[in-house]
């Protein structure tokens, strides 16, 4: 009996330790959580926004910390259209501005990119889950001076991607009996090639109206003079169309974040431009 009586302080005592080491954990964890850093990309993963993005307004050109080690993204795209002398490279991956990478013929994404999805506002189309909700604030403001705005694309699969730009191809090679060299570069104004477009990101949507041409509606002038707000840009502009590459697509809205579309709209600068 007194052995298990002087046994008892000593079990209390760990006990009591065990408590406190446990308490000092939990709270270094806390702590740790509270102020932790961005993971460095620096491994061949899914390159996920949620872990490098903490601006919900975007992060602006001049703050991007682009990752100096590209060769670990590959992509399955690369060379694909070299004989037409379209040969990209792997686009560049920040670690704070995933809502500004930029997508065209001379930048496709890698194959490890992420994208997280959510339906947006007024159809079943999706986009980028952070984009759409920037999308859906827009859109019920819209709604409540009276404009509607109708997406008809928003994420599109790169193999659906493959599929437009080669029936693209065929239609000009059809309408106008030129080579296939000539119909690809041709087709690229218009359609951008597999991985290179800013749908396959999720990034962009296309917004019609009952109207023929877009570009005379009340939706796209209050797009012109909203979207910003939004953190939506106007990606291929009529006056933009030499540095772009592509034609004018008055339907075709990016989102890029709040701070830098206020940038683009206040210089006039697509994005191209923008990233320099």
């Amino acid at each position: 009996m007194n052995r298990k009586k002087n046994l008892r302080p000593v079990l209390f005592g760990a006990l009591i330790g065990i408590i406190l080491v446990c308490g000092s954990l939990f709270a270094v964890a806390k702590l740790t959580d509270r102020n932790e850093s961005p993971i460095p990309i620096d491994t061949d993963t899914y390159i996920s926004k949620t872990k490098y993005w903490n601006d919900p307004d975007g992060t602006v050109a001049k703050e991007i910390v682009y990752n100096k080690d590209q060769s670990i993204y590959k992509s399955s795209y690369l060379g694909e259209y070299k004989s037409f002398s379209i040969n990209p490279k792997v686009a560049k991956i920040s670690k704070n501005g995933w809502n500004l990478i930029l997508l065209n013929k001379n930048n496709v994404l890698p194959d490890n990119y992420e994208v997280n999805l959510a339906e947006i506002a007024g159809s079943k189309i999706k986009m980028d889950s952070d984009a759409a909700t920037y999308y859906n604030k827009m859109y019920i403001d819209a709604s409540r001076e009276g404009i509607i705005l109708t997406p008809f694309s928003g994420y599109r699969t790169i193999s659906f991607q493959r599929k437009l730009f080669e029936n693209k191809i065929l239609e000009i090679i059809e309408k106008k009996g030129v080579e296939e060299k000539v119909a690809v570069k041709s087709a690229v104004k218009s359609v951008n090639i597999p991985a290179s477009s800013e749908h396959n990101a999720g990034l962009s949507v296309d917004i019609i109206s009952r109207n023929e041409s877009f570009a005379d509606t009340e939706e796209y002038r209050w797009l012109t003079a909203n979207a910003h707000n939004y953190g939506f840009i106007l990606r291929y502009p009529e006056n933009k169309q030499k540095i772009t590459g592509v034609v004018f697509k008055p339907y075709h809205w990016r989102f890029v974040g709040i701070n830098a579309a206020n940038e683009m709209k206040k210089t006039g600068q697509c994005l191209e431009e923008y990233l320099k």
